[in-house]
């Protein structure tokens, strides 16, 4: 069975790399997910997101395709989870491997439980997995660090 919000072959068992990061933002939900869904806005307030380019939108929404450099990697994605200041997530694409990255917004007092979490899949993630997951968990805290400031 695949976990909700995973798509078929992501899911955390089956991918030598799994992230979870999760923390208490004191902004409401459609706060966070305004500044989630502005991707081209990501390089003023997280250092690793460089150039992101949407394809045909202005803001992320369903099926947007969209390409940034993170980890110093060039990264194809397309948005393919999409509930309204609930869930977003997106598959994506790079040189030795594929991967899912969601963000799982909960109402909370005084603000908004945030968990973001990835999964890869690919050669880079097979032969570098624990590396990789360090990288991962580190950047993705200053990724939410940086939606409260």
């Amino acid at each position: 069975m695949t976990a909700p919000g995973w798509p078929p072959g992501r899911e955390p068992a089956r991918c030598p790399v799994h992230t979870r990061n999760e923390a208490f933002v004191p902004l409401p939900p459609q706060a966070v997910w305004a500044r989630l869904v502005d991707a081209t806005a990501w390089p003023s307030w997280y250092p690793n997101a460089r150039r992101v380019v949407l394809t045909g939108a202005p803001l992320l929404g369903p099926g947007v395709e969209f390409r940034w450099t993170t980890l110093r990697v060039r990264v194809r994605c397309v948005v393919d989870r999409w509930e309204p200041y609930r869930l977003l997530g997106w598959t994506g694409r790079a040189v030795g491997s594929s991967g899912h990255h969601r963000w799982i917004l909960t109402p909370a007092p005084g603000g908004t439980r945030v968990v973001t979490e990835e999964t890869q899949t690919g050669l880079l993630p097979h032969l570098a997995a624990p590396v990789l997951t360090r990288s991962l968990l580190r950047w993705h805290q200053r990724w939410l660090d940086g939606i409260a400031d």
